[in-house]
């Protein structure tokens, strides 16, 4: 099974402030305080981020398009040095103005199949735990400039 992560937001900004902010690569660790750095090239990005204790590599790029509705990040991550094949996953933002407000929607999609168990597992924590830090699209939230 496949597993989605959603969740949205609804912001006091443009919607196309907002596509601009989050396709900026250089914005990343803003969006995710565990990436501790990164290197930008153009729509492309390389780094690391701090997971389960351990500082990992991964790579990023938005793909450039003319939809200023959506921005698709995809991702690959080495979790494991022993592990032969990376992690790879697509996070989707959907852009939706809504009169005085633009609504956010973030998808994340983890292309490794899982378990049913797991992802019900995931799926109840994500429902009922209690979080420890920001959002992602908290973070974007706090960050962009708002239209008062």
């Amino acid at each position: 099974m496949q597993l989605e992560l959603t969740e949205k937001t609804k912001i006091n900004a443009s919607a196309e402030v907002i596509h601009d902010w989050i396709s900026n690569l250089e914005n990343w660790p803003k969006i995710n305080d565990k990436i501790k750095s990164i290197s930008v090239e153009g729509n492309k990005c390389i780094g690391q981020l701090q997971f389960k204790g351990k500082n990992i590599d991964f790579a990023g790029m938005v793909p450039e398009d003319d939809d200023p509705r959506k921005v698709t990040c995809n991702l690959v991550v080495q979790t494991e040095q022993e592990q032969r094949a990376p992690d790879h996953f697509t996070v989707i933002y959907e852009i939706i103005p809504k009169g005085g407000k633009t609504q956010i929607i973030e998808r994340i999609i983890f292309e490794k199949e899982i378990p049913f168990w797991a992802w019900l597992l995931i799926k109840f924590i994500t429902k009922f735990g209690k979080p420890t830090g920001k959002t992602n699209l908290q973070q974007i939230k706090s960050h962009i400039p708002t239209i008062e």
